[in-house]
């Protein structure tokens, strides 16, 4: 039985002690292998952050699971240029949705062909009138789609989400609607980093793979809010001081090129080279973990570009060396996570490598490799899912 709102605008209660997958379903007697799941979502791609881990763990326990895209999602970036051109990104990303759903698990994926890009420019109602026609051909007990908000305000995604609720609403026996949620969390995927790299043994130097891993993943992660750290790219000259020793530790930098010298100086000024370590290479750890000033100098050796990563923007009265102002006050208690009293989450740490396997599926979109980056770091980002219980009729 589905758990739906009346036209009065109440929505049934869920019972006390629900917890994992029971508060997807709801109040409901039906068997895992009657229920029926379904993401709908705006692009190919959409389904990995919004639902995945959630979708999984339902196929597994044997419900029907769908991911149905509104969009072959053509309008995207190509950041892998072997995998697509412009003319073939939508059957290729239409292909790329087949094989995530597969590491999903998941029973179906198809993707309707809307216009990626344009669907803020289509009458409201004939978005409504497609969704409509997916959920009574597929007759689905629980979608889930995005917020209001899109997530960061994506127009496609609003719409897909607007679209969904007029659809549902409009239904005389309506599916059980979830919003995909993304709380800015307080965690700061610098921390992550800073612990994974000092309890190695030696310092860790990846290859240009891990980059451009680590800053696709670090870009996402602080757009639909896993992790509240403040991303910059930066270049330095030879010869400029990238770290001074002395100064206070606020920030963490991976080097995406070039590379630089560790130098200690001493009390009377003498220097000493210690180390050099190019890209792929982390700098700026050591202070970080301990609390104290930086322990040396990092000197570009040649001209050098850094993913810098912080707890919050720089300050633009901001100096350098132990004379340092101090930082604003609690920059990282500025991201605080708010749950209505609908919400829930959803630990999918169980199924976090079939959700990285439909990451990676996606090859136009994420050309990286996943399998470089900690595996305790992607577990803490991606192993919670969270979602709104909608009432259709409010409002």
């Amino acid at each position: 039985m589905r758990d739906r709102g009346g036209r009065d605008g109440t929505v049934q209660a869920q019972p006390a002690g629900l917890d994992g997958l029971a508060q997807v379903w709801g109040p409901t007697d039906a068997p895992p292998s009657s229920r029926r799941l379904l993401g709908l979502f705006a692009h190919p791609d959409d389904e990995v952050f919004c639902v995945a881990g959630t979708i999984a763990r339902s196929a597994q326990e044997g419900a029907s699971t769908t991911i149905v895209s509104l969009t072959r999602g053509e309008a995207g970036q190509i950041r892998d240029a072997t995998t697509a051109t412009r003319r073939t990104l939508g059957a290729t990303r239409s292909a790329e949705l087949s094989r995530s759903a597969a590491a999903l698990g998941v029973d179906r994926a198809e993707c309707l062909d809307l216009g990626d890009g344009t669907l803020a420019r289509r009458p409201l109602a004939e978005v409504t009138a497609e969704v409509r026609s997916v959920l009574e051909r597929l007759s689905p007990d629980v979608v889930v789609t995005f917020g209001p908000d899109g997530a960061y305000n994506h127009p496609d995604h609003v719409v897909s989400s607007l679209a969904t609720l007029a659809a549902v609403r409009s239904m005389p026996d309506p599916p059980r609607l979830l919003h995909a949620r993304f709380p800015m969390r307080k965690q700061l995927l610098l921390d992550l980093l800073v612990n994974w790299l000092t309890s190695r043994e030696g310092r860790f130097s990846g290859t240009a793979a891990f980059v451009h891993a680590l800053k696709l993943f670090a870009d996402g992660s602080s757009m639909l809010g896993f992790a509240a750290d403040h991303l910059r790219v930066e270049w330095f000259p030879a010869g400029a001081f990238i770290i001074e020793q002395g100064e206070p530790a606020s920030e963490l930098f991976c080097l995406l090129s070039g590379s630089v010298d560790i130098v200690v100086e001493s009390d009377d000024g003498r220097q000493c080279r210690r180390d050099t370590v190019g890209a792929g290479s982390f700098v700026g750890e050591d202070g970080l973990a301990s609390g104290r000033p930086r322990n040396a100098h990092v000197v570009a050796r040649e001209d050098v570009t850094c993913l810098v990563l912080s707890p919050g923007p720089r300050s633009g009265s901001q100096t350098r060396g132990a004379w340092d102002m101090a930082p604003a006050p609690a920059a990282r208690e500025a991201a605080v996570e708010v749950l209505d009293i609908a919400s829930f989450s959803i630990d999918v740490a169980s199924t976090v490598d079939r959700k990285i396997a439909a990451l990676a599926a996606h090859r136009s979109q994420y050309a990286l490799d996943v399998d470089l980056l900690p595996r305790r770091l992607l577990t803490s980002l991606l192993g919670t899912e969270h979602f709104a219980v909608v009432d259709p009729y409010a409002g």
